[in-house]
């Protein structure tokens, strides 16, 4: 899964238009800290993993299978919804090694849902490994943050007091798409939560505990 040239290249030329005298390799390469910096502080980008648990085995090597790169765990749970604690120990690039707290008794078909950040360009256009969707939703939030990194370059001919006002909009984007992944994109709904009923663990700081979390902490 990766960004489309034609969203990148539209981008760029948008940025040149207020950047005199950059370069097209020195806007693509801020262009790739601008889109992992959105994705990482965002936790916009996520994927439901299938984990088939053994009887006995706490430790398993998991993979996106959509690209990207494994940062962090989110929830995981049995196919009642029941919550397994969980942790990652230790990433592997773009995986990670996932620890089952509890060892099970009998084999079951578990879902982990990650959270993963951009991988470097793999392709010959310089094109990063990210979602499809990023640039067509977000498009103005990244450009103010490309812009913005740029001009706040020392010395360089694009060098502008005006990097404060596009950093503000960036951030200020990072922070809606972020209250928008943990509300699964619903519009005037709230946050989407596992049913009550089916409430067995909670998690703290992306690590799964083996306690419901008291909501004063």
């Amino acid at each position: 899964m990766s960004i489309r040239k034609e969203d990148i290249t539209r981008l760029i030329e948008q940025a040149q238009q207020h950047l005199t005298g950059a370069s097209i390799n020195g806007i693509k390469l801020e262009l790739y800290d601008t889109i992992d910096e959105f994705v990482t502080d965002s936790g916009c980008w996520g994927e439901w993993i299938v984990v088939n648990i053994l009887a006995g085995q706490q430790d398993y090597r998991i993979t996106p299978a959509h690209g990207g790169m494994i940062q962090r765990l989110v929830h995981m749970h049995d196919s009642n919804y029941l919550g397994l604690p969980a942790l990652l120990p230790e990433l592997r690039p773009p995986g990670a090694i996932l620890h089952i707290i509890w060892p099970q008794n009998n084999p079951l078909a578990a879902k982990a849902y990650v959270l993963k950040k951009v991988v470097l360009p793999t392709t010959k256009d310089d094109l990063p490994e990210a979602p499809e969707w990023l640039l067509p939703t977000y498009h103005r939030q990244i450009f103010d943050g490309l812009v913005g990194r740029m001009m706040a370059q020392p010395g360089k001919t694009y060098t502008s007091a005006q990097n404060i006002y596009h950093l503000k909009r960036f951030r200020d984007g990072i922070a809606v798409a972020k209250a928008a992944a943990m509300r699964s994109n619903l519009f005037g709904g709230q946050a989407w939560r596992f049913p009550r009923t089916y409430a067995g663990s909670s998690q703290r700081g992306g690590v799964s505990t083996p306690f419901p979390t008291p909501t004063t902490w």
